[in-house]
């Protein structure tokens, strides 16, 4: 209630005179805001341009940028013009800049980052990017990199690319994923380390095209997809694929024209010199698979302070972009998790410090990743450790000493350093995520 509002009986505010008793600084600056007591400028807020009062002292004491409209040379009069901003993101701003609350959801954080960068609130701005950092998952990752992007908060951007990189083929099924602008896009389809198969990034180009033509009420035809795609089309590896999946999936649609066609059909039985085309010639991008050194889980495996420690050898160059471990014999189970990989005592790669929360009965195994997936040479002795914080685990059973796996043959050995155990025929480690 407006207590001070035109009309009001003088015996409501005399009731009310009372009001700041017992209230902190914070709490009596939020009573003010909400009840609009003595305020002293207005906003017309989004396009609707809604009435929004507030204090210019409280504004002027926390926002530079709102100092110099509402005190500078150039103050603004009152009914000050917003449109740009709506009132849920105002208010997530006001309750901030008045209290120190950050009050933001998925549905304002960008709201909310746009307005603290427009009124150079960078308190706000940190709390919205964190929100965003700590929510990166399948359904919002293409949202909060467009934002990274926007706002050039460059660690978030390697951050949400990372996730695509992992977990590329869920993303590329998620609604957000055809929302993605076509810079973006481009990026993500030209980044080296897609975990899928490039036919399938064919056919997620295509359905992103066709939700553009969708969208601009225009004909899903093979020519308007192709206009929408532009050159995006040449970040696709086409080489990569065989000529039977060339011919029954790109060439028995008009996307590419049949120069493009015959181009990259004599590329992949490699009968033309590759400079004479616009198409990323570059590496097959990787499919990863797993090694398996135990058959399943039988008994327990406790954690009382050292890491788990495993040596290892390959026989040929391959890439390693992580490990399996084993899960909490219960559920749910929380672990804490931080590695490292080394090439002798040098360190070539690490596992991030993570939180691991599974709830179902079948997760008795989990994901480690590397920050970056890693080379490993033959002839070269690799160690891995991850401590583990949190419940006891799965032990494994029926270790193999050497496993052989599409031509890659991993030998393992027991570090006789710290190890918790974990050894050639035992502990942790069941298995090895790799790609050719």
């Amino acid at each position: 209630m407006h207590l001070f509002a035109k009309g009001r009986k003088m015996t409501e505010v005399k009731n009310s005179k009372n009001w700041r008793s017992g209230l902190s600084v914070a709490e009596c600056n939020r009573y003010m805001l909400k009840n609009e007591i003595h305020c002293d400028v207005s906003f017309k807020v989004g396009k609707e341009g809604k009435l929004v009062r507030a204090h210019k002292y409280v504004l002027a004491c926390r926002s530079p940028v709102f100092d110099a409209m509402l005190y500078g040379d150039l103050a603004e009069a009152n009914d000050i013009k917003i449109p740009d901003i709506e009132p849920s993101v105002f208010h997530v701003l006001l309750r901030f800049l008045y209290c120190g609350d950050v009050d933001v959801t998925e549905d304002t954080v960008i709201g909310a980052l746009y307005a603290a960068e427009k009124y150079d609130v960078e308190e706000l701005k940190k709390a919205s990017q964190s929100y965003l950092d700590e929510n990166i998952r399948t359904e919002t990752v293409c949202v909060i990199l467009e934002s990274a992007k926007l706002f050039k908060f460059e660690s978030l951007n390697e951050k949400c690319m990372d996730f695509i990189e992992k977990n590329c083929v869920s993303v590329f099924q998620s609604p957000s994923a055809l929302g993605l602008m076509k810079e973006t896009l481009s990026e993500v389809v030209s980044s080296e380390n897609l975990d899928i198969e490039e036919i399938e990034i064919y056919h997620f180009l295509i359905k992103w095209a066709e939700n553009k033509c969708e969208r601009k009420n225009m004909v899903k035809s093979d020519e308007n997809i192709r206009k929408e795609m532009g050159d995006v089309i040449y970040q696709v590896r086409f080489q990569s694929m065989n000529l039977e999946t060339f011919a029954k999936e790109v060439c028995k649609r008009q996307i590419l024209n049949p120069e493009e066609m015959i181009n990259l059909q004599q590329i992949i039985v490699g009968n033309i010199n590759k400079r004479n085309t616009k198409f990323n010639l570059g590496k097959q991008r990787y499919k990863t698979f797993t090694v398996l050194r135990s058959s399943g889980p039988n008994a327990g495996w406790g954690y009382s302070g050292p890491e788990d420690s495993l040596e290892f050898t390959v026989n040929r160059n391959v890439k390693l972009h992580g490990f399996l471990m084993w899960g909490g014999k219960s559920v749910p189970y929380t672990y804490t998790v931080v590695g490292k990989l080394l090439e002798n005592s040098t360190d070539v790669g690490d596992i991030p410090s993570q939180i691991i929360e599974k709830t179902d009965s079948m997760d008795y195994q989990f994901e480690v990743k590397l920050r970056k997936p890693v080379v490993l040479f033959p002839n070269k002795r690799y160690r891995v450790w991850v401590k583990l914080q949190g419940p006891s685990s799965w032990n494994g059973k029926t270790y193999k000493q050497s496993v052989n796996e599409q031509g890659v043959q991993i030998k393992f050995y027991t570090h006789r350093g710290e190890n918790n155990w974990t050894s050639d025929t035992d502990g942790q480690f069941p298995g090895l995520i790799l790609s050719l």
